[in-house]
């Protein structure tokens, strides 16, 4: 292995008069640690450690610019801030990389359940996505707006940041002043193109004029925010001809989607291709050859930076969140160990988290912002112990590592011969392939830490205590309850599996089937909906029934978004409100009846093939009570404890092995 494998992708790049070692950026995220007393410890320590893994720059979350606005932010409108500021531009310096931060202003924009009802846009037009209605801005507004962010982008540099990026993208307040959607003013602010890039370019030349030529000024653009009359492709092109030909920047980027049905966008997942918006950037490049271009939206692996660098494509690569999983993804690429990166699923549980209020999580980094974040080996324990964990899925595996990683004597009991429990069913069906890289770089670390396995076979009591262990950690998962409106005679007779018993059997089999495939949805989570596309993929028709109002309440808006579309793209149909009821024409007929959970007449589904419910999980913990009898202390991590995603499977399995 060359000792640089990637020679364009760590090879300088100069911006602003300043060198940067390589081409890796770190995209803007928004890692909702909290400001509002102080700078949060774990703040810092994200966006250090981003650093530390060797991004030659570092762009932060949205910085707040103006007073009154983004309070719960880091601000550089408030000297009492200024100490936090220099602590974090001298944190990211001390690692040789470049601290640039944020700037931008929601205005209406607002993705999160409920109306802002104290917004200011462009215009006084309400938010495509929560329908908030905004206070137009004056012209007075306006020059207050752009004096203040001037004055916070000086206050930075002050503080030591190497430069700004301004988000003019996203459906944000910039954008809404660039998109003649939210744009209908007829002032020197609104109208034609150039008027509606007027704030833009105003605020380019105050913080160009006031901070330098050697002072990084890079701007986020809408590359296509999939917004009917908002701006595509080559409106993303004008926007970017007119800026570079009135302002001196230093580099350019482009973002996807908006406050909009089009949200989704902005995160592709595993339903996109890899390197998803390339080939777009790539053409708007072309028209801007005098300004660097930043490539970005599912950039996972190092080899696919340096392919984008060496077709010319963009001049530098930004990661998101492949550095959220995996701060040390470019030391490890230098160094030529790609196969030790922890790579990221595009769950987009980090974007989840972010927009629930709670700090960031991500699926397969447990020690997410943590001082430690970057350390391969963990501190070894006081007292080593031996370990017992039953349960081979993400959540064991996960307390096997950690406490593998500090010196304890670990053994895995799995009733499978493959590790990943229902993560590996989930791995086969559509958009779910990328989650295979949890509990395969989990399988990898604990092999190589001498983890001691036993696969294939249900562990029961004795077995446990047979190997005599100090504790336990029980990860056995949980099953599916039978749903209360069906005959509880179907169950005793095992009459009607659950969702994920018929898809084990459905996958073994081969070929398209005839006939319609029903699952009946109480569940409401991403598998039960990757699992009805994959029936597509098998049957002629998919029907999804639920008694709830609507399908998905519970996944992440992004994913939300996704799933009501490739629905209707594909052909799935959804009837809410309704729960199955069954009669012996089912059996007798293949014709599946339902009804309205209100009442009303029995409805038919005909021809049925394939008929699974999918519903919350119970928790399988019957080892609990035997071992804990038996003196042994026991853990319940994961489903196990109680049913929810993968985030919590993988956090209290780190927990459960750092507790050993």
């Amino acid at each position: 292995m060359p000792q640089n494998p990637y020679p364009l992708l760590f090879s300088p790049q100069v911006l602003a008069g300043q060198t940067l070692k390589n081409r890796i950026t770190h995209a803007s995220i928004s890692p909702r640690f909290g400001a509002q007393q102080g700078m949060h410890p774990r703040y810092l320590h994200y966006f250090v450690n981003r650093a530390k893994g060797g991004a030659a720059m570092v762009v932060t979350d949205p910085i707040g610019i103006v007073p009154q606005h983004g309070l719960e932010r880091l601000r550089a409108w408030d000297d009492s801030m200024v100490d936090d500021l220099r602590r974090l531009a001298d944190g990211v310096r001390a690692h040789d990389s470049a601290l640039l931060g944020q700037v931008q202003d929601t205005g209406r924009g607002r993705h999160v359940p409920g109306r802002a009802y104290q917004t200011i846009s462009a215009s006084a037009l309400p938010d495509d996505l929560s329908y908030s209605m905004p206070r137009a801005m004056t012209a007075d507004d306006i020059t207050a707006f752009v004096a203040h962010t001037v004055q916070s982008c000086v206050r930075m540099q002050h503080c030591g940041f190497s430069g700004i990026e301004i988000s003019a993208g996203h459906g944000h307040l910039f954008h809404q002043f660039l998109s003649p959607r939210s744009n209908q003013r007829d002032d020197a602010y609104g109208g034609d193109l150039a008027r509606r890039l007027q704030l833009l370019t105003e605020v380019c030349q105050g913080v160009r004029q006031s901070c330098g030529s050697g002072f990084i000024i890079g701007v986020k653009l809408p590359g296509d925010d999939g917004v009917p009359g908002g701006i595509g492709e080559f409106e993303a092109g004008q926007i970017a001809q007119g800026l570079v030909a009135q302002t001196q920047i230093d580099y350019l980027t482009y973002c996807q989607g908006s406050h909009h049905r089009s949200l989704e966008m902005h995160l592709p997942d595993d339903s996109y291709p890899r390197q998803t918006y390339m080939g777009l950037i790539a053409r708007l490049k072309a028209l801007t050859p005098s300004v660097p271009v930043m490539g970005l939206g599912r950039i996972t692996d190092p080899a696919e930076a340096e392919a984008i660098l060496a077709r010319g494509d963009a001049d530098m690569i930004a990661l998101g969140r492949s550095l959220i999983v995996d701060p040390a993804w470019p030391l490890k690429a230098q160094a030529g160990k790609a196969s030790d990166i922890r790579y990221c699923v595009s769950c987009n549980t980090c974007w989840k988290t972010i927009n629930q209020n709670r700090h960031m999580g991500c699926d397969n980094n447990p020690r997410l912002a943590q001082a430690n974040e970057l350390e391969e080996t963990l501190a070894r324990a006081p007292v080593l112990r031996k370990l017992a964990v039953v349960g081979a899925g993400i959540a064991g595996l996960q307390a096997a590592v950690t406490a593998a990683a500090r010196g304890h004597q670990v053994k895995v009991w799995g009733h499978s011969s493959d590790v990943g429990g229902r993560a590996r069913l989930l791995a086969q069906l559509p958009l779910g392939e990328s989650i295979s890289s949890i509990y395969d770089h989990q399988w990898i670390s604990a092999q190589r830490l001498g983890v001691q396995f036993q696969l294939g076979q249900a562990a029961t009591a004795a077995d446990v205590l047979a190997w005599q262990p100090d504790a336990v950690v029980l990860a056995t998962g949980a099953d599916m309850t039978w749903p209360m409106d069906l005959p509880e005679a179907l169950r005793l007779e095992g009459l009607l599996p659950d969702l994920r018993q018929a898809m084990s059997d459905v996958l073994r089999s081969h070929g398209p089937q005839s006939g319609t495939a029903v699952i009946y949805d109480l569940d409401q989570t991403e598998g039960t909906y990757a699992a009805a596309e994959y029936l597509r993929d098998r049957f002629e028709r998919v029907v999804v029934l639920s008694p709830r109002e609507t399908i998905a309440e519970e996944v992440v808006l992004v994913a939300r978004q996704r799933i009501h579309r490739r629905f209707f793209e594909r052909g799935i149909e959804v009837k809410t409100w309704v729960d199955p009821v069954w009669t012996e024409r089912f059996e007798n007929e293949g014709c599946l009846q339902y009804r309205s959970v209100f009442g009303g007449p029995l409805q038919d589904i005909e021809n049925v093939a394939f008929f699974a419910y999918a519903s919350p999980r119970r928790p399988i913990d019957d080892l609990r009570l035997p071992l804990q009898a038996a003196g042994l202390p026991v853990t319940l991590v994961g489903d196990c404890k109680i049913a929810r995603d993968a985030l919590a499977a993988t956090s209290e399995g780190h927990e459960a092995g750092m507790a050993a």
